[in-house]
């Protein structure tokens, strides 16, 4: 699923790529890709506009238009948006494709079928998207530690369920949940108010310093993320415990598992990540 790094990736390449283009012909191949407005009306309002501004907010991009509109795209659980020659074969899992002024195609491919655009004014997508309900960014600078100690200390809730909350903090999702945890030696499913002012620091610490190191290398390819040029990210080759179970933990003596929680697979080292007794009972 792409999560912060990954959709801060695409905006930069798109910017690259994209930006200042003119829409000559948007085609939607999956009418429930369009939550809002109609597909007609999508297609014929794309239709001429110049793309001013790509912005991201959280895990939603922001295509600003010549209209004043915005086209919002979530790319959700497995979609991508790629850059190509209008003569490169359509795959299936294609949903989207925009005819660009320069002969190039801007096309949003996603086998899962759950990325979801709208397109609208300010006012009509404060209606239809939570943007205003998110959290500080895991990056900006409104994310300070003081503000994730209160966070963290008004709450009993798990703390990795803690972490994937948009309205919490927004842009981290399961990869750089685990892998902070991981890092402050920390187990997932740990009471949040249960930590100690020293383990919400490394908590905070690790957060934001994985976040950063996973832009830098653009991002993490587990499954299917790919850049707007359909290349894989490179933070994978960092990752301590996502997609490792069974393999002996780089901290430790002990093996990296998966377990449930928050819902989510979730990856760590029983030993480094220890959940003594009273926590066990609180969480289960």
């Amino acid at each position: 699923m792409p999560e912060l790094p990954e959709v801060e990736t695409i905006k930069n390449d798109l910017r690259g790529v994209v930006l200042g283009r003119r829409i000559e012909r948007a085609q939607v191949l999956d009418p429930h890709l369009v939550k809002y407005p109609s597909v007609e009306d999508f297609e014929a309002e794309l239709r001429g506009q110049r793309i001013l501004a790509i912005d991201r907010k959280a895990k939603y991009l922001l295509f600003r238009l010549s209209s004043g509109k915005t086209m919002v795209v979530q790319l959700i659980l497995t979609g991508q948006l790629l850059e190509m020659a209008p003569e490169v074969p359509r795959r299936k899992s294609t949903r989207l494709i925009l005819d660009l002024d320069n002969g190039r195609q801007l096309r949003l491919a996603d086998s899962s079928h759950l990325a979801r655009v709208n397109l609208g004014g300010e006012a009509e997508l404060r209606e239809r998207l939570p943007l205003d309900e998110l959290g500080p960014e895991a990056t900006s600078d409104e994310f300070t530690l003081e503000a994730f100690r209160r966070m963290v200390g008004k709450t009993r809730r798990q703390i990795k369920a803690l972490l994937l909350d948009q309205r919490v903090v927004s842009g981290i999702g399961n990869i750089y949940a685990d892998e902070s945890l991981f890092a402050a030696r920390l187990h997932p499913l740990r009471p949040a108010n249960g930590l100690s002012p020293e383990e919400v620091e490394r908590l905070y610490t690790a957060i934001r310093s994985i976040m950063r190191e996973a832009i830098a290398l653009r991002g993490t390819t587990t499954r299917s993320y790919r850049d707007v040029a359909g290349r894989k990210g490179g933070y994978q080759e960092r990752l301590k415990v996502v997609a490792r179970a069974g393999e002996p933990c780089e901290g430790c003596t002990g093996t990296v598992e998966k377990m449930w929680a928050a819902g989510r697979e979730s990856y760590y080292c029983p030993a480094c990540q220890r959940l003594e007794g009273r926590e066990r009972k609180r969480a289960a």
